[in-house]
């Protein structure tokens, strides 16, 4: 199953709201872009404050566009404060599904008559792959660009803390690797240039997740 999610900053999804009165709406604020989609937006307003940190940008070509939080300032009126990005921040790995998410899935699946799922694929545009096989796998890895992640989580419970693996294509041409285990919190870091070596780790923990 492929869906779609949108998680655009750190505080949930959103809205093309403009403003250029100096008032934009209760709980938005104003905010300039440096560069990218959004660089020569005017009057575009972001939720806050306080002005979320990260702010990404799903792109129609697929993956996302970055912002970093530069600078919070305003030039005319103090009860009107600006934030300022920067083009490129560090890359954001998708957002885990949250509890309700793992739920709903989980609820979608049971009544479509689909049989339990284990594991999911998220990646950077939004889109969720329940039970990915060793071929969509690859595939997911082997279309990663640099700077972009592909994330595999265990649809653990509750009280297991987050399960994942998440792949990061560096600006080097090298893959970082995290595994994150949920009920200890241990994490586990490597890099490898090899895309062979990271598809064998990645799908060796697959089936090592699927089995629990």
């Amino acid at each position: 199953m492929t869906n779609a999610r949108v998680a655009m900053s750190s505080r949930g999804a959103v809205e093309d709201v403009f403003d250029t009165t100096g008032r934009p709406p209760k709980g938005w604020m104003h905010a300039i872009f440096h560069g990218g989609p959004y660089g020569e937006d005017v009057g575009r307003c972001i939720p806050g404050p306080p002005a979320p940190e990260i702010f990404t940008v799903p792109l129609a070509e697929g993956g996302v566009h970055t912002y970093r939080l530069w600078t919070v300032g305003s030039w005319s009126d103090p009860e009107d404060p600006i934030a300022v990005y920067n083009p490129d921040g560090p890359p954001v790995p998708p957002p885990l599904l949250t509890a309700q998410e793992k739920q709903w899935t989980r609820e979608g699946r049971r009544r479509r008559g689909l049989g339990t799922v284990r594991l999911v694929a998220l990646t950077g545009d939004g889109r969720v792959t329940c039970a990915p096989d060793a071929p969509a796998i690859e595939a997911m890895l082997a279309g990663l660009r640099e700077r972009q992640y592909a994330v595999l989580q265990r649809l653990s419970d509750h009280d297991e803390g987050d399960c994942y693996l998440q792949v990061l294509l560096s600006e080097d041409a090298v893959y970082e690797v995290e595994q994150r285990a949920g009920t200890t919190g241990e994490c586990q870091r490597t890099r490898s240039a090899s895309w062979a070596e990271v598809c064998d780790v990645v799908l060796r923990w697959v089936v090592d997740q699927s089995s629990r």
